[in-house]
């Protein structure tokens, strides 16, 4: 002990520490009662001084947890020890007035004159409740927009893999038109000029078979290149999505039969072209430019892949809400292996390397056809032929 106090001051220097101590203080004894209150337990509960004393422990209890708190404390009345009261749970006081706060109450026990006692030490944790629901307000927050960010970081990231992909596709693209424009234009060409050269010869009027043979060289290859340049525009407007689906009444049938009589001259010595339209309703509300390119490319292709001397079939008929067009031909048909490529850009089957193209005309078609809201599908067998069916709404939205 200090030399300064002295044993007789002992007792007054608890009752100090007791009554100015800044938790509030409880004695209880093993049946809940209150035997002491500090003047801070009162305040904090809203009582007047001494108006606590000799009532249950209880009643600083919330209701609907009374029963449960008199359980607790008459466990820990028969196993008491040191411990905060609690441990885990959200502890709450209930005020005179009714109202509940947050508290943390820490027990202990002790014993005077052979009989045991509780202590609690009570302390109002209001203010730190509300700091922590702040602090994890703040923290959810935080992860909010860490989320958010990690969002939009994985979104660049995706776009910018994209753009890549994009980049390299189009890189790819231009190796590839190089490559494909050096060596398909080159044949053309040469045949057109080997031609104009021979016309060129044949000037004294007595080789008029041969000067009408070379113009009609000429005018094919003019038209092969055309188609290529065609198929070169056509795919470069697609990718830019400057081609729109314009629709608009037409006969189906006419606009059939115009092609077909703009195609003849195309077909080799023997080949027929022939139309069959089914049904009487003729009337499509469609686009018939977009249609018409699609039906060139398909029936040139049939051209082009069929030996002389075969029969074409261009099938069409309208029962509505749907329309089909079929292009038949005997030609050297598609093989089994090289199907599933058919309709991507620059891919040629492997029995059609030697025959010009450019690769794109399916490709081109198939955009076509789903810009109009249809579908297309093709059958083929080795050296028997290949049948393309298109199905297009007979109405289609503008």
């Amino acid at each position: 002990m200090h030399p300064a106090i002295a044993k007789h001051d002992v007792a007054h220097i608890c009752e100090l520490l007791f009554s100015s101590a800044a938790e509030g203080l409880v004695v209880v004894d093993l049946q809940g009662t209150m035997l002491l209150v500090n003047p801070r337990m009162e305040e904090l509960f809203g009582y007047a001084p001494g108006e606590l004393v000799g009532r249950p422990i209880e009643l600083l209890v919330p209701q609907a947890a009374r029963k449960a708190h008199a359980e607790h404390r008459e466990q820990y009345a028969a196993h008491p020890t040191k411990r905060p009261m609690g441990i885990g749970l959200d502890l709450q006081g209930q005020r005179k007035d009714g109202s509940t706060f947050a508290v943390e109450v820490s027990l202990n026990h002790f014993e005077l004159h052979g009989d045991r006692f509780i202590m609690g030490l009570l302390t109002d944790i209001t203010k730190r409740r509300a700091a922590e629901a702040e602090l994890q307000r703040v923290n959810a927050e935080l992860e909010q927009r860490v989320e958010h960010r990690t969002a939009e970081v994985k979104a660049a990231e995706h776009n910018l893999r994209e753009a890549l992909v994009k980049e390299k596709e189009l890189n790819a693209l231009k190796s590839r038109f190089v490559s494909m424009a050096s060596h398909e234009f080159r044949t053309p060409l040469s045949t057109i000029l080997s031609s104009v050269d021979l016309i060129g010869r044949y000037n004294d009027g007595s080789h008029q078979p041969n000067i009408e043979r070379h113009v009609v060289k000429v005018r094919s290859k003019v038209r092969e290149l055309t188609a290529m340049l065609n198929d070169l525009l056509s795919l470069e407007k697609l990718e830019q999505g400057q081609v729109q689906c314009i629709p608009e009444d037409f006969d189906l049938v006419d606009l059939c039969i115009e092609l077909l009589e703009e195609l003849r001259d195309l077909a080799k010595p023997g080949q027929e072209i022939r139309f069959d339209h089914r049904g009487e309703d003729r009337r499509l509300f469609q686009d018939p430019r977009m249609l018409a390119n699609v039906l060139r490319n398909l029936l040139t292709n049939a051209m082009k892949y069929s030996p002389e001397g075969r029969t074409i079939v261009l099938r069409t008929a309208i029962e509505h809400p749907q329309a089909e067009v079929q292009v038949v031909d005997q030609g050297i048909g598609i093989p089994a292996e090289d199907q599933p490529h058919l309709f991507q850009r620059f891919f040629r089957a492997g029995n059609a390397i030697t025959i010009q193209g450019t690769g794109l005309g399916l490709n081109i078609v198939r955009r076509y056809v789903d810009l109009m809201g249809g579908t297309i599908t093709f059958e083929s067998r080795l050296n028997e032929g290949t049948t393309f069916t298109i199905q297009l709404p007979t109405r289609v939205s503008p």
